[in-house]
């Protein structure tokens, strides 16, 4: 469409090869403490095999809700959930002060955690290697916790309930879905593994050599460590105006590959993608007072899509074949941005491996990868991560851990 095209949102013109090569130059330079991408150390060695006879607590922090339940490894390591309990994320819905944060998390946690015991802690915000909170995704208003130490002001709060002398192992969601990866029956022998998430946010990881990491020059050698990318920041992309009207709207400059294809941002970004058309004369006066007037989600604009919610919008059936191809270009192209965040992670995974072909075990999750029916979006994603892949030799697996965050964060505690 030359709407699309002039405003510089046509999938079809993006260079997928050059973006992934642009991709793994910026994680690069992010282990050197360089760029855009923060690649930020788990603090975790692998190594230790999966544990045995024996329960752990584990808590997870996400973008929309908070879960918490013991989770027991048999003989063979085969995990099963107890006591799965549910809570909203605080700040999802409007600004919280520091106590209600973690008074809101304890609420959740506390019936699954007894005094003494280490937790596993999956949060799924950009932290540092000691846990504290770089800065908000997601859209979450709580500012009294940036900066501050997570993982000990959760315990202190712990502390006020009673449940004294515990301990938490942290780590980021997507860092908990590539634990969880190393579960499958072939991550042995394996090229590489990924965690990717692709929500209400995104983000991956994937296990680094500890010689390639040079900020952190004190590691061991000969072992592999998780690294979360935080790579919604990547930043070296050709932009759309719909993604430069976005961030002047509501953006600080950061997250800008995560505002092109999170859940929480691609309803924005097709709000105003539909609001800019309809200002230029391509949709009716009666659809544009609709769209000057409300944001819709991105559930919403899907379900449009797929015939699901036809009454979402007051178009004739004309006039909705038009809204639909507007909007499946920037789903398209939000697939392929995920490719190119799969792809990327796969490769340095197997290098750290020193492994030159084989299969890439990807452990994704997330309701916007999975559940996105306006496109094949699942399909599409697989497909290019195969093109992706292979001139590096390699083939892709993407797959689903159930409770990966819960599984990972129980993995977690038990490295230690």
């Amino acid at each position: 469409m030359t709407f699309l095209n002039a405003k510089g949102l046509n999938p079809d013109t993006l260079d997928n090869a050059a973006l992934l090569e642009a991709f793994i130059h910026e994680m690069e330079k992010g282990l050197r403490d360089e760029g855009d991408l923060p690649m930020i150390p788990s603090g975790l060695l692998l190594g230790q095999g999966r544990p045995t006879n024996t329960t752990i607590p584990a808590f997870d922090v996400g973008g929309t809700n908070v879960r918490a339940a013991r989770v027991t490894f048999d003989a063979e390591g085969r995990a099963t959930f107890d006591n799965l309990r549910r809570g909203l994320m605080p700040g999802a819905q409007g600004e919280v002060d520091a106590a209600t944060f973690y008074g809101q998390l304890c609420d959740v946690l506390a019936p699954n955690l007894r005094a003494g015991e280490r937790l596993g802690f999956c949060f799924s915000y950009p932290i540092s290697e000691s846990g504290e909170l770089l800065f908000w995704t997601k859209k979450i208003q709580a500012p009294a916790i940036v900066g501050r130490n997570v993982s000990t002001d959760l315990v202190a709060a712990l502390g006020t309930r009673g449940l004294e002398g515990c301990s938490a192992q942290i780590l980021n969601d997507t860092v908990a879905a590539l634990l969880a990866a190393y579960l499958h029956p072939q991550a042995m022998t394996a090229a590489g593994h990924v965690g990717f998430i692709l929500g209400t946010g995104t983000n991956t990881a994937y296990a680094e050599a500890t010689t390639a990491i040079p900020k952190r020059a004190n590691l061991p050698a000969g072992k592999l460590m998780p690294i979360n990318c935080e790579s919604g920041n990547f930043n070296q992309f050709p932009k759309s105006e719909f993604d430069l009207r976005y961030d002047a709207e509501s953006g600080t400059g950061k997250s800008q590959w995560e505002r092109c294809i999170s859940g929480v941002h691609l309803g924005s970004l097709g709000t105003i993608l539909l609001r800019t058309a309809a200002e230029e004369g391509l949709l009716s006066d009666t659809l544009k007072d609709v769209l000057l007037n409300r944001a819709f989600s991105h559930v919403e604009l899907n379900a449009f899509c797929t015939g699901e919610a036809p009454a979402l919008l007051p178009c004739s059936a004309t006039e909705a074949e038009t809204v639909k191809a507007l909007l499946t270009p920037l789903y398209e192209r939000a697939a392929r941005f995920a490719a190119i965040n799969i792809a990327a992670a796969g490769i340095r995974s197997a290098r750290a491996r020193q492994q030159t072909s084989g299969t890439i075990l990807v452990n994704a999750d997330g309701s916007t990868l999975w559940k996105t029916s306006a496109i094949p979006f699942a399909d599409r994603v697989c497909e290019t991560v195969a093109a992706l892949l292979r001139p590096y030799g390699y083939t892709c697996e993407l797959f689903r851990v159930d409770e990966a965050p819960l599984l990972g964060a129980a993995l977690a505690a038990a490295c230690e």
